[in-house]
């Protein structure tokens, strides 16, 4: 009976420690390491509109060269992909940005776009002129 008991309690205390350490690693494994300041690009390239401290969601974006030599990127918030686009982001876009700075400049127009709070970005008519980007005619 006594052995009964030994093993309730040694039981509720493995659970107990098992939930502790579950929490400290989801909390450690949620922050970001990025020690960048706001601005700076770090080694691969990828860029920080802002810091952790500046505000609650961590943006940056990373272009990318797709298998036809055209341009994307990816906007992450948090360290998590929120935006992919392999093709430029219009309706009669049916391939990717002529260039890693078109692609870039998107990128920077989306992130403050999604910073101000629109979780869907749209790439305008005008925002293409302004932004000098050069669609592709079919």
């Amino acid at each position: 009976m006594q052995n009964f008991f030994v093993k309730k309690i040694v039981c509720k205390y493995s659970l107990l420690v098992l939930m502790i350490l579950t929490t400290l690693l989801i909390n450690n494994g949620c922050r970001n390491s990025s020690d960048l300041e706001p601005g700076k690009t770090n080694q691969s390239g990828h860029n920080q509109f802002s810091s952790p401290e500046e505000n609650s969601s961590y943006l940056r974006y990373s272009s990318f060269q797709n298998p036809d030599s055209t341009w994307g990127f990816t906007i992450f918030v948090n360290s998590r992909p929120f935006l992919h686009y392999k093709k430029i982001p219009v309706n009669k876009a049916e391939s990717g940005f002529n260039s890693r700075k078109d692609a870039e400049s998107v990128a920077a127009l989306f992130m403050k776009m999604v910073k101000n709070g629109d979780t869907s970005p749209k790439l305008t008519k005008k925002a293409i002129d302004t932004l000098g980007i050069i669609l592709k005619k079919r």
